[in-house]
């Protein structure tokens, strides 16, 4: 991809190779490094002496948390979970079970506003975060709301969360186009490997 394109430009095309090239990943091996990927997650001290972990619900091809979200319950951790409030903002709300999931207006899997009790990112220990892509220094290419990158920065300048990027191995390249407001994660697991990122 030629860097004299305008890095808008260089996204969309990105996107729409990264989400092709995601969605193509074969069913039986997506479920397999899957559960490695959470295997290798759940082995992580940061994960593993969290109080509360911030996770995104995966949908379509993104690699899929509900699995992981029980066992995070049953181990008794907190969850909370993003809602779309409006144009790039999310709300952020506790979830005590998974079957209380509802299906918002993006598609997305998220917290019933009904039940679920609205939390403080300022108690987040672990922030699990989606993507289309990560690169080797642990930028990522989003779906282009902005919505991670807001919230990631907010957790960076309270200086207390992890950041960890969750992908396959399909999703890795060697270095995606930045914009001044693009976030980098701490780490990025996939079902080979885990990332420590440079970036910060």
């Amino acid at each position: 991809m030629t860097k004299d394109r305008p890095i808008t430009d260089q996204k969309s095309a990105l996107r729409t190779e990264l989400r092709a090239r995601r969605d193509a990943f074969e069913a039986r091996a997506r479920a397999a490094a899957e559960r490695s990927i959470e295997a290798r997650l759940v082995a992580l001290p940061s994960l593993e002496t969290a109080h509360v972990v911030h996770c995104y619900v995966g949908i379509g091809s993104e690699v899929g948390t509900e699995t992981l979200i029980r066992g995070l319950l049953m181990r008794g951790q907190r969850v909370i979970c993003p809602r779309v409030k409006g144009q790039g903002e999310l709300d952020h709300l506790e979830v005590t079970e998974i079957d209380s999931l509802v299906t918002g207006p993006m598609g997305l899997r998220e917290p019933d506003v009904r039940w679920a009790v609205a939390a403080d990112l300022a108690e987040v220990d672990v922030m699990l975060v989606p993507a289309l892509a990560f690169d080797q220094r642990g930028y990522r290419l989003g779906y282009g709301g902005g919505y991670y990158d807001r919230t990631i920065r907010e957790l960076n300048e309270r200086g207390r969360a992890a950041t960890i990027g969750l992908a396959f191995e399909t999703q890795l390249v060697d270095e995606l186009p930045r914009e001044a407001h693009d976030q980098p994660v701490d780490l990025v697991v996939t079902e080979l490997q885990t990332i420590v990122s440079g970036a910060r």
